[in-house]
């Protein structure tokens, strides 16, 4: 009956409350079941779960305990809404919950703030241009949130691909007036997002071969930030700036130009193969990115190889010694395809 239906609702809108409240409990177990419990409550009404969580994310991490906790349940319970529920000043009320949140401090990566970033990409699903809009507020001026501003479109990218490429024009516009004024500090934050970036890319032109994602100004764009990767960043003597620029560059290596890509050759090869030799870890990331390098080269149908025998030698006396001396390791690694992609261009 209606009334049964009302005192149900009524019933559930004070267990939601007091599962809510329960986020901030002093014991983890409490915490995490009431976390476990409000995550499926998210997807059978999610209004009801996202005005709760409003109403405690008001006073903040300082006031609410477990803040990490509340900006999860708001992002399963924003997956969950009806594109009919999904109003624009409804999210956009949800977004600056969020990013004042962000703002108001200079941590980067912490467990709430991360949480906060899936809050962000959960409304950017549904309305990618009201999210952007909210995070390109905090890149005119000096702002430490920015770094996390970044970090949450490299998410994006990576979450939703096919909606963040064709607005990647709109996030360079922004990003290249400041990259020359980034500090080594901050740089990998900046490297980390253009490889999302770039990624991103590469699966919209594999899921639509048909749409060119980038026109002539990202291209220019992108070729400019090639160079300062290669020429300025890689450069750093910080080994976490040498390491995310040389990923970054992996990842870029067939959307720039091959007129630029033959003149990078000189600098790029001998910079990841410095990272090869160096240990285990960073080994695998400089080698992935070698392997892309030595793909984007060699098997191009837009041309002939970009190295010539010379070149490859080089490449080769250095990979060769890695892969014997760890063979059960490199088995299935990139410095394995590597070598494999060398010997099927050499036959």
């Amino acid at each position: 009956s209606e009334h049964a239906l009302i005192r149900f609702l009524s019933w559930l809108s004070e267990a939601v409350q007091v599962l809510v409240t329960s986020l901030a409990d002093e014991s983890p177990v409490a915490r995490d079941a009431a976390l476990a419990a409000l995550r499926e409550i998210a997807p059978m009404n999610p209004l009801l779960v996202l005005d709760c969580c409003a109403t405690v994310s008001r006073g903040g991490r300082r006031r609410f305990g477990n803040i990490a906790g509340v900006f999860l349940v708001m992002a399963s319970a924003v997956k969950a809404l009806d594109r009919s529920d999904a109003e624009r000043e409804f999210l956009r009320k949800l977004a600056k919950i969020a990013t004042a949140e962000i703002v108001s401090s200079k941590e980067l990566n912490v467990d709430w703030q991360r949480a906060a970033a899936s809050l962000l990409v959960a409304i950017g699903s549904h309305d990618p241009d009201l999210m952007m809009e909210e995070l390109f507020l905090y890149f005119a001026g000096p702002t430490s949130a920015l770094p996390a501003m970044l970090q949450i479109l490299a998410d994006f990218a990576s979450a939703e691909a096919l909606q963040f490429t064709p607005r990647l024009k709109d996030v360079l516009l922004r990003v290249l007036p400041i990259l020359g004024s980034v500090r080594d500090a901050q740089r990998p934050v900046f490297a980390n997002a253009f490889r999302c970036w770039c990624q991103a890319a590469w699966q919209y032109i594999g899921d639509a071969p048909s749409e060119l994602p980038f026109d002539t100004d990202v291209m220019s764009f992108m070729n400019s930030v090639f160079e300062l990767l290669l020429k300025v960043w890689t450069g750093s003597r910080d080994l976490k700036v040498r390491l995310s620029s040389v990923e970054a560059l992996g990842e870029m290596v067939g959307l720039v130009t091959r007129s630029q890509l033959k003149s990078a050759l000189p600098r790029i090869i001998p910079t990841m193969l410095d990272l090869c030799r160096k240990d285990q870890e960073i080994a695998f990331v400089a080698s992935h990115s070698l392997h892309n390098l030595l793909n984007a080269s060699l098997l191009s149908e837009s041309g002939p190889p970009l190295l010539d025998f010379e070149e490859l030698t080089v490449v080769l006396i250095t990979l060769l010694p890695l892969a014997s001396a760890n063979t059960s390791k490199f088995e299935h690694s990139y410095v394995s395809k590597g070598l494999k992609l060398i010997g099927h261009t050499s036959c």
